[in-house]
């Protein structure tokens, strides 16, 4: 037999039971959602306490940079405008390359990658191994560079011809100091010896061979140093030596 006014008791109990769970669901996710906001907005308020600095640094002052990061950036920690800090980075001397994140809970990370300069361009400019232009004070250079010089845009060509210049001098022990593609271009050689190389502007790389085969000749029957081989002759090449301008042709 069944007992009806039981059975109603259970499940009207049931359904109090459910909806005090559902609404006490619905507190506690009010709650969380309250303390979340309120922790997020003191988050908003949580300052950038250090910047950590990175990089192979050669030319750049690694101690300087660090310290205009801390005056300018360290803030806010959600704030902080990475784009802007790298921004400002980039138009810094010497830095090549920027990466900007930020460390939870407190840190922007900052790695820095330095100009590797190769030449000097002009006088007034650097080059870097990828062959672009570069503004940095040269008198910061921790090494002696060799200077190239041409019209403007032409970096890359006087790049490309000095290292392939180098490279060959260098099985016979010769050194290029500087080379300068003129108006003209035309090319012109100094070595560290301060013998000038004129190449003009054909065979280049001939002309610096004939160059390495000769100069044990010009060399061998005059006491005097050589400064200046013209190389622009199809056959021979002329010398000038140190003494009085003299010129003979080979």
């Amino acid at each position: 037999m069944i007992n009806w006014p039981n059975m109603q008791f259970k499940q009207t109990g049931a359904f109090y039971a459910g909806l005090v769970f559902f609404l006490c669901s619905v507190a506690g996710l009010i709650w969380a959602g309250v303390a979340l906001n309120t922790w997020l907005q003191g988050q908003q308020n949580a300052p950038v306490q250090q910047v950590k600095l990175y990089g192979d640094f050669q030319h750049i002052d690694a101690a300087e940079l660090h310290h205009v990061l801390q005056q300018q950036y360290v803030g806010n920690f959600f704030r902080v405008d990475v784009d802007q800090v790298q921004q400002f980075l980039l138009q810094q001397p010497w830095v090549f390359q920027v990466a900007v994140r930020k460390q939870w809970p407190d840190a922007l990370v900052v790695v820095v990658t330095e100009q590797q300069p190769v030449a000097r361009w002009n006088q007034q400019q650097l080059i870097n191994k990828h062959g672009a232009l570069f503004s940095a004070p040269l008198q910061q250079l921790k090494t002696d560079l060799p200077l190239l010089t041409g019209p403007e845009g032409s970096e890359q060509d006087a790049l490309d011809m000095f290292q392939h210049i180098q490279g060959l001098l260098a099985l016979h022990q010769f050194t290029p100091l500087t080379l300068a593609l003129t108006e003209r271009f035309s090319w012109q050689l100094t070595l560290s010896n301060g013998v000038a190389l004129k190449l003009g502007r054909d065979d280049i790389l001939k002309r610096v061979q004939r160059f390495v085969e000769l100069y044990p000749v010009i060399t061998k029957h005059k006491n005097e140093p050589v400064s200046e081989v013209d190389l622009r002759y199809d056959t021979g090449i002329a010398v000038r030596y140190s003494d009085n301008d003299t010129k003979r042709k080979a």
